[in-house]
């Protein structure tokens, strides 16, 4: 007969932990949590990974280029490099291509042909007034020297009558000095003549006073004798002093100091500067020209009176330039000497030139191209170039031939 053991058990309390294989999770202590703290504590908890991962990768990054001291002696304790065997760092920077535009060998613009020393415009004589042109002496294409006259204005013979009168007036000024210093040598003349008769009757005084002094001393004449021979000879030698002061007067500083003749010859210079302001007013009716040169276009006919456009143009075209516009941003790139070329439509060939002159002033382009797009307000700088003789010749017919210079600037640097 087996017997049943019964052992007595304590009833299990709340607080033995459960011997099932699960775990029990006590929420006793997440029943003070509200919802609100509840909504916000996973995703806090989220967070840290991405900041986690961020870190890390980071660290390897500057780890990688800066390449610390550590972790040198890391990599040459392993055998390895960095970079997957290169011998250069890993944050190698990318090579910047070299985007630096080589300086051109040609630098081109746009400007016109100009006589040497540019188009002279031949305005009227300063003083002209309202004087208009009474002849044209000159045609288009002449030759002409400087100071040659190319036109007359119809003041010149008004003019000229004044030169004829100022003329005569010079002519009667200059009689009356030399009337005035005859007049002078007379009275010297006279001067000296009364000096030699009053020396005269003094010396005869003088002789008549010794015997009338020998008489009364033998007492041949009375006291009333000798005192007339003494008066006599008293105002003989005044006499003489009076003729020797004037003749002194007009012999102690010459002719020409003589007040009438100084009058006389002031009057003169004034005569004769009325007579050079006269001729000078002549120069106001002529119109000259300038230099040495070509007239390049009359703007006058007979009649007229002279506009803005002046009586003619005038240019030394046996030595032609040209004037080019060449950017401000290329005008570093242009020497004096360097070889030019020039070419336009209306040339048959290209002319040669070596560039003279550049610019000190910044301005605004004055030749344009046709092109409705181009850019009219371009700053450039004036640039002189001398063409050669064979060139000169051929452009000596297009002043103001808009062309293209080409100027060779050399390799780039």
């Amino acid at each position: 007969m087996s017997v049943v053991k019964i052992e007595n058990r304590e009833p299990e309390t709340a607080e033995e932990p459960s011997r099932l294989p699960l775990q029990v999770v006590d929420h006793s202590a997440d029943a003070s949590i509200t919802p609100r703290q509840r909504r916000f504590r996973l995703p806090s908890k989220l967070f840290l990974l991405p900041l986690f991962l961020i870190t890390l990768f980071s660290g390897g990054i500057i780890g990688l280029y800066f390449q610390p001291p550590g972790l040198k002696a890391f990599f040459e304790f392993v055998g390895l490099q960095p970079g997957a065997g290169s011998n250069s760092p890993i944050a190698v920077p990318a090579p910047v291509p070299d985007r630096s535009v080589a300086a051109p060998q040609i630098v081109a613009g746009l400007g016109r042909l100009l006589p040497k020393g540019d188009v002279i415009t031949i305005a009227l004589p300063f003083g002209a007034g309202d004087a208009r042109i009474s002849d044209v002496l000159v045609r288009n294409g002449q030759s002409v020297d400087k100071g040659e006259t190319i036109a007359v204005l119809d003041s010149l013979g008004q003019l000229k009558a004044s030169l004829e009168t100022a003329q005569a007036n010079v002519d009667v000024r200059e009689a009356n000095l030399n009337q005035t210093r005859e007049a002078v040598r007379a009275s010297i003349a006279e001067a000296e003549a009364s000096l030699q008769r009053s020396q005269a009757a003094a010396d005869a005084a003088r002789q008549e006073f010794e015997r009338t002094q020998s008489l009364f001393d033998r007492r041949v004449v009375a006291q009333a004798a000798l005192d007339q021979a003494v008066s006599l000879k008293l105002q003989t030698e005044r006499d003489v002093a009076r003729a020797a002061a004037t003749l002194s007067r007009f012999t102690s500083d010459g002719i020409d100091a003589q007040v009438d003749v100084v009058v006389a010859a002031r009057n003169l210079d004034a005569a004769r500067a009325e007579f050079r302001r006269a001729g000078n007013d002549i120069a106001k009716a002529m119109v000259v020209a300038p230099i040495s040169g070509t007239i390049l276009k009359v703007h006058v006919r007979a009649g007229e009176k002279p506009g803005s456009d002046g009586v003619a143009d005038i240019g030394d075209i046996e030595n032609m330039t040209a004037e080019v516009d060449i950017f401000q941003n290329q005008i570093g790139l242009i020497r004096t000497g360097q070889s030019v070329e020039i070419v336009a439509d209306a040339l048959q060939q290209s002319l040669r030139g070596v560039v003279s002159e550049i610019g000190l002033e910044v301005g605004r382009q004055t030749v344009t191209a046709d092109d409705p797009a181009a850019n009219t307000d371009a700053r450039v700088v004036k640039v002189t170039v001398l063409l050669d003789e064979a060139s000169s010749a051929l452009a000596a017919r297009f002043t103001n031939l808009e062309v293209v210079a080409r100027i060779a600037v050399g390799e780039a640097g």
